[in-house]
């Protein structure tokens, strides 16, 4: 798979905003389904939690871990940052999360997602998410 730095503009932003609609979609597992348009079928995903493929992401929205996931992320207290080179669209989403050393604080950090795009739809996706263990896997 060639990355390809020299996509214009255009396309670029149609990148970015293909990213936000699908995203919005995919964030509420009543709609995420409307988000399968977006994605190619063969999906990868890089997230060890999650399968690759259409399907599986859209039934990952579905699941206790997803919901877990949006809870951590929200409220951002600003709108995500979007930067794109070639078929690729990194996001940059800041939190604000509870101090481990005092409870009563917050301190800001941030988490990336990087997608690939192809012919207008998520094909590949990438974050620092580490594999988690359910209680079913103990």
């Amino acid at each position: 798979m060639a990355h390809n730095s020299s996509i214009a503009a255009p396309e670029l932003a149609a990148n970015k905003e293909v990213i936000r609609r699908a995203m919005a979609l995919l964030l509420d597992p009543e709609t995420a389904e409307e988000a399968r348009g977006y994605l190619t079928e063969e999906y990868i995903q890089h997230n060890p939690n999650i399968v690759s493929g259409a399907d599986a992401i859209i039934a990952w929205t579905k699941t206790e871990e997803a919901r877990q996931a949006r809870e951590s992320m929200r409220p951002a207290p600003e709108p995500p940052v979007f930067v794109a080179e070639g078929d690729r669209v990194v996001m940059m989403l800041p939190r604000d999360v509870p101090d481990p050393t005092d409870p009563t604080r917050t301190y800001r950090t941030y988490w990336f997602d990087m997608w690939r795009v192809e012919n207008g739809r998520l094909a590949e996706h990438w974050d620092g998410a580490p594999l988690e263990h359910k209680e079913s896997d103990r």
